[in-house]
């Protein structure tokens, strides 16, 4: 839906661009306007659904911090876009279909239109599982911007498939990963008994903004839904964006995040420094393959018996809760089965709803169903799975996302004590946030004395993120998956 026209009304299409804001980009994207124009076009700034993996974790208490990258835990036997591809080349020429672009870590050139990815940003082909890591920043060819990436598990044998890099493909951001006292950062667009081991993901963001920008007046009003602020100015609006952006991208890569560490617990992935990159497992990775099951309808029998097969002979009847995170279409095969067999199911009230019919609250959406067997099923809407943009294959009749019909089957039980799911953070660096000071600096304003001490003598400033976390399934064989196959 990218540059589309919505309706008649539209006066012009909207445009899309990255990294440095100067007044003659503002410009060029009829964002800025002359004085004497009156007439306001007011814009209400796109919500962002709160995070769902941050919300049934660190939102119901369930994050831990530890202080070192590697944790290990006991088990008992749980406004975005894809970028166009125009050519890769490997090993000095474009990618041929016998090629095994990227094996051995040695690095791919994507040829894209859009300056839309920063260094250290992990890039997902329209086969997600395949991912790679941008090295460096991209460089201008003519009209193309030529993006350096190796394969991001870092290991020797892994490549790229080349049906997956040929023209018209598509690459979308995963996430990003950095290397220890790394000084890069991705960029922000506009419009992650025996014993398991997982790592913290070190992700950054970055923005930065011109002092002439800084100041600029647009010719649309923002309007901060959560806080009810409205602006017109430049800084306030990229200020919103990129926080919306680095919330969205950092729930996002809790799910698919692909663990890439060696049996010893080093990486080859390298980042621009020479110092290692570690990438942690996502919410998806750790759950154990053998729970993976694939549907093509789905029925009252097959879900009752896949979620008994689950809990079976593992837990107890007072534990075996579980939440479904899954997209529109697989609420609606759920709506259609619990049609087809509402006698089997109760309805009922847990601590993730309160309220009663259609006034749900806490999260919304949240429906939880008592079966046999002591199982509770809670259906919770997922928005990732719906996303055309980062889920571009389709079902043949519906259009819609095959990944919407995935049911991802979690178990938030207890153990010891403790969620079986959490969320967890390196000491305080959960939430890091600065900014790097020139002529301006965010709060303050332009400076006006020489005895006014700024970082650099950049005429503007720039803003930084950085969080290392990650997220823990105790135990993998009490969580899974029902995944849509057509043929």
């Amino acid at each position: 839906m990218n540059n589309t026209v919505l309706n008649g009304l539209q006066l012009y299409r909207s445009k899309w661009f990255s990294d440095l804001v100067d007044e003659n980009m503002l410009s060029n994207a009829l964002m800025t306007k002359p004085h004497e124009v009156s007439t306001v076009l007011s814009y209400i700034f796109g919500t962002y659904e709160s995070s769902v993996i941050d919300f049934l974790t660190s939102g119901l208490g369930k994050t831990i911090t530890v202080e070192n990258r590697q944790y290990e835990w006991p088990v008992m036997i749980a406004h975005d876009k894809a970028i166009e591809i125009y050519d890769a080349k490997w090993q000095g020429h474009s990618v041929q279909s016998t090629d095994t672009p990227g094996i051995n870590q040695t690095p791919i050139l994507l040829y894209m239109k859009e300056k839309w990815f920063g260094p250290g940003a992990i890039l997902a082909f329209d086969e997600r599982e395949f991912q790679a890591r941008v090295s460096g920043a991209p460089y201008q060819d003519g009209d193309y911007y030529v993006y350096t990436v190796f394969v991001a598990d870092g290991k020797a044998e892994s490549y790229i498939p080349a049906n997956l890099l040929q023209k018209f493909s598509k690459v979308s951001r995963e996430g990003s990963a950095y290397e220890e006292y790394s000084e890069e950062a991705d960029i922000v667009n506009y419009n992650t008994p025996f014993k398991l081991r997982n790592h913290l993901t070190t992700m950054r963001l970055a923005y930065d903004i011109t002092g002439s920008a800084y100041s600029s007046k647009m010719v649309i009003e923002m309007k901060d839904p959560k806080t009810g602020k409205s602006s017109y100015l430049w800084s306030d609006y990229q200020e919103w964006q990129a926080l919306r952006q680095w919330y969205k991208t950092i729930d996002r890569f809790l799910v698919y995040s692909k663990y890439n560490a060696n049996p010893d617990g080093t990486t080859d992935l390298k980042g621009t420094n020479g110092r290692p990159v570690y990438i942690g497992a996502g919410l998806l990775q750790q759950i154990s393959p053998s729970n993976r099951q694939t549907y093509t309808k789905l029925t009252a029998d097959l879900l009752e018996d896949y979620l008994f097969n689950l809990s079976y002979n593992i837990l107890s009847k007072g534990e075996r809760k579980f939440v479904a995170l899954t997209g529109e279409m697989g609420m609606k095969e759920f709506d259609r089965v619990l049609k087809e067999k509402a006698s089997g199911y109760q309805l009922i009230d847990t601590k993730f709803v309160s309220g009663s019919g259609q006034e749900l609250t806490l999260g919304g959406q949240f429906t939880t169903y008592k079966m046999l067997n002591g199982i509770e099923l809670t259906l919770k809407h997922f928005p990732l799975y719906d996303d055309i943009v980062y889920n571009r294959t389709l079902h043949p009749v519906s259009g819609k996302p095959l990944e919407s019909y995935r049911m991802t089957f979690v178990d938030f039980g207890m153990r010891d004590g403790e969620s079986n799911v959490q969320k967890v953070v390196r000491k305080d660096r959960e939430m890091s946030m600065w900014h790097v000071a020139g002529s301006v600096a965010p709060g303050v304003g332009h400076a006006k004395s020489k005895s006014t001490l700024r970082a650099n003598a950049k005429d503007g400033y720039t803003v930084n993120f950085l969080t290392e976390q990650g997220i823990m399934v105790k135990d993998p064989t009490t969580s899974g998956e029902l995944i849509m196959e057509v043929a």
